[in-house]
């Protein structure tokens, strides 16, 4: 016994890097896979190199970096990279992985990582904690109590409030450090006596939602529990090994946060697996980049030291032996060994630093900019609150606010880049040029996926923009698809001396949906352009120079309207017992009862369903989700509908606002369908209060499938039907039970009728038996552990 623990103490500390967020907010410049975003510049320091430093500096011996995309720039980066300490690093390339669920399975079946406990990171993440006293802390709860597997490191950032005073001014507070996508709402037994150190209840970090459940049983176990929307998750976190072997037993895991969602929630005492949050200290800082927004919050505060010792005047090992920064007035750190050339008449502003080997010509203002090296910068140059990479080029009388401009770009004379602009690698901006906000331009050719099913997910339909026909979407209204109309509408914006294209997304897109290439061109419809609009929005929010405050309002006001509705509209009125569900499209079709007699309360010759169908169809999508549940409410309550009619109406009508044609591919089709869930799907979890309404969200499904016309066409074509429903359930709207239920209808009833033959479907029947499995598995995992 006492060698094997002497084995253990020696056991080498490992770490995995995960060097893909698997995300598109920094696109276009991560579409460039000689440069992706874990060796893009933060502060002239690449960013994976933050990362090894304070790796090395927790005691970590080994570490992996995997890559999914850009493996061999960062392989080759770290074959030449020097660092002091004794840290190996590996790199571990997978190309097939699209999300960081999977690059956890692929880790665990190649069963590299050894270590009791591991340290897991996203590479996106800058910090200066000292982890080694919540190292110890995880080891000592892990040993008493094997459930114990994770430890998220957490920091209070404050939370967000929105207002309006006496004079109709709008305001709002919030940290710069959180990604408008992220609103967590944590649960924590703050009774716990470990101090810092206590278990996680809840983690909730869906923006769309205005309210949130919290199981009555953890208040009998729990002496104290507090709610918290001022923590954020750093994407720091101590494992133990059981945590990889979580994510290949189930493989619908796809992103770190999502596991530890479903982890906290379990109910059942000895099915749990407990996870514990470490807050930081006052004095440590640990934040994530994101997108170009906060990109730009963590810059500012490595500038103004908030992240003491990784300052720009201490580097990390191995940059001292080429650089030296001096920090100056006003937090200006000019770099030293390769002396820069600033003109006498220029103004410096700081933050801001100055990279080796650069030139600032007379009468420049530069201000709260970070200028890389070998930097060129014009006479009479304005720049403010920007970032310019390694050897970009401004001529003079050139202005640039709020942007980053990448490697070796160059901006003519005269030319305007305005607030959230990026300018790519290599890119050019013509003379006299004044881009539009928030404009992306970039080199690099959109490539766009394949329809494999085999591995779907929330992101395999997604990768970067398509080529030709997303991009000639630009300012101008009037550009179409097409090769050379493209080019033309790029000169019209970069200037006839311009190089590069505009990046604009479309909505599936850049919402982690892949648009399919003849998307653009075959669907004209009214909701694909708000698609497209709501994308550009979308942007908009993850880029510098936003301003936040009218999205924190709606935000606001939301909430405010759903607790409008739940005091007065679903409290008191609201009856678990009112709905029975569908059987099959005569159901819907009827408002009698199985006595041939009218429903008490219902209107004669009223199509109930095809009332609330309408109702969705004709809903503004640019409208709060909120306005259209009041409405159905009130026609439920007027005609004395249920439920299950309810979420009827609004998946029938969500089929037939996809603009769907004869030519939309299965994949193009799940991915709108998708697309259209970050819209809809609150409205569906608010009227979904049982198991019924859930079976009559997949019956409904059933019946557009059974319908006939395009959509029925569509549906029913494999493996189609079986992935909406899959969707579905990823996406939490329906559950297990429901699924098994409706199975069970299934295989009781006819096997000849259409409903019987969908169900038949080989890919749908595989899905069946994957929940059936799954839920038998989780039965006898309880029921050995009441044997136990």
């Amino acid at each position: 016994m006492g060698g094997d623990q002497d084995n253990k103490h020696e056991q080498k500390l490992q770490a995995v890097l995960l060097a893909d967020s698997f995300t598109q907010t920094f696109q276009p410049i991560s579409l460039d896979k000689t440069s992706p975003k874990v060796l893009c510049p933060l502060n002239n320091v690449t960013l994976l190199d933050y990362s090894i430093e304070f790796l090395a500096g927790a005691g970590v011996e080994e570490l992996y970096v995997f890559c999914a995309t850009g493996g061999e720039a960062v392989e080759a980066y770290l074959e030449k990279s020097t660092w002091t300490s004794s840290i190996k690093v590996k790199c571990v390339k997978d190309s097939s992985v699209t999300n960081a669920g999977d690059a956890l399975r692929e880790l665990d079946k190649r069963n590299l990582v050894q270590s009791d406990p591991f340290i897991l990171m996203s590479g996106d993440c800058v910090t200066n904690v000292n982890i080694v006293p919540a190292l110890e802390e995880h080891k000592l709860r892990h040993k008493k109590d094997s459930s114990a597997i994770m430890t998220i490191l957490m920091k209070e950032v404050g939370g967000w409030s929105a207002s309006t005073d006496s004079n109709g001014k709008k305001d709002y507070k919030a940290s710069s450090l959180r990604s408008m996508k992220d609103d967590l709402v944590v649960a924590l037994n703050s009774a716990n006596p470990n101090g810092n150190h206590e278990r996680v209840l809840l983690y909730d970090s869906n923006t769309a939602k205005t309210s949130i459940a919290l199981p009555t049983s953890f208040f009998a176990s729990n002496a104290q529990i507090e709610l918290r929307n001022d923590m954020l998750d750093t994407g720091i976190y101590i494992c133990s090994p059981d945590v990889l072997a979580r994510f290949s037993d189930e493989f619908d895991y796809l992103d770190i946060s999502k596991f530890i969602s479903n982890s906290v929630a379990e109910e059942e005492e000895g099915l749990q697996s407990k996870i514990y949050a470490s807050i930081l200290h006052n004095n440590e800082y640990a934040a994530r980049l994101h997108d170009p927004r906060t990109y730009h919050a963590v810059s500012k505060d490595l500038l103004k030291r908030w992240c003491y010792p990784m300052v720009p005047d201490n580097l990390p090992s191995g940059y001292d032996k080429v650089y030296r920064y001096e920090m100056q007035r006003h937090m200006m750190y000019v770099e030293q060994k390769g002396k820069s050339k600033i003109g006498r008449c220029a103004v410096l502003k700081g933050p801001g630093m100055i990279g080796s080997y650069s030139s600032i010509e007379n009468k420049c203002t530069v201000s709260q900019t970070v200028i890389g090296n070998t930097c060129q910068i014009g006479k009479n140059v304005t720049i403010k609150d920007s970032h310019l990479w390694e050897g970009v080029t401004i001529e003079e009388h050139a202005t640039v606010t709020e942007s980053i401009l990448c490697n070796d770009c160059i901006i003519k004379k005269g030319a305007t880049i305005p607030r959230g602009c990026i300018i790519g690698r290599g890119c050019i901006i013509g003379e006299n040029i004044s881009l539009p906000e928030f404009t992306r331009v970039t080199l690099s050719n959109q490539k766009g996926g394949d329809d494999d099913f085999d591995d779907f997910d929330d992101d395999d339909f997604s990768s970067s923009s398509t080529s030709s026909s997303s991009s000639s979407e630009s300012s101008d209204s009037d550009n179409e698809a097409g090769g050379d109309i493209v080019q033309n509408a790029d000169f019209k914006i970069l200037g006839k001396d311009g190089l590069g294209r505009v990046w604009t997304p479309s909505y599936d897109d850049f919402g982690a949906f892949e648009n399919d290439s003849d998307y653009d061109s075959d669907n004209d419809s009214v909701d694909s352009k708000e698609n497209n609009k709501r994308s550009q929005e979308l942007v908009k929010t993850q880029s510098m120079g936003f301003d936040p405050t009218d999205t924190f309002q709606k935000r606001m006001q939301r909430q405010l309207e759903d607790d409008y509705i739940s005091d007065n509209e679903f409290g008191d009125n609201y009856n678990n017992d009112d709905d029975d569900g569908f059987d099959s499209y005569d159901a819907l079709e009827s408002n009698l009862t199985e006595d041939g007699l009218l429903i008490a309360g219902r209107q004669a010759g009223v199509n109930v369903v095809k009332e609330m169908k309408s109702i969705c169809m004709e809903h503004d999508i640019s409208s709060p989700i909120e306005n259209l549940g009041i409405e159905l409410n009130s026609f439920k309550f007027s005609q004395n509908a249920t439920f299950g009619e309810c979420v009827t109406g609004a998946i029938l009508a969500i089929f037939d606002r996809l603009g769907l044609t004869a030519e939309t591919t299965a994949a193009k089709l799940i991915a709108l369908f998708k697309a259209e869930l970050t819209h809809w799907g609150e409205l569906l979890e608010k009227f979904c209060h049982t198991m019924e309404e859930e079976k009559s969200v997949i019956i409904a499904v059933e019946t557009a499938a059974t319908g006939g016309g395009i959509v029925g066409d569509l549906l029913s074509k494999q493996p189609a039907f079986r992935f909406v429903l899959q969707t579905l359930h990823d996406q939490e709207l329906i559950s297990e039970e429901a699924i098994i239920s409706w199975a069970k209808l299934r295989r009781d009833g006819n096997a000849e009728s259409a409903q019987g033959k969908l169900f038949q479907q080989a890919p749908t029947q595989q899905f069946v038996e994957w929940i059936e499995e799954d839920s038998d598995s989780d039965d006898s995992s309880g029921s050995d552990g009441d044997s136990e």
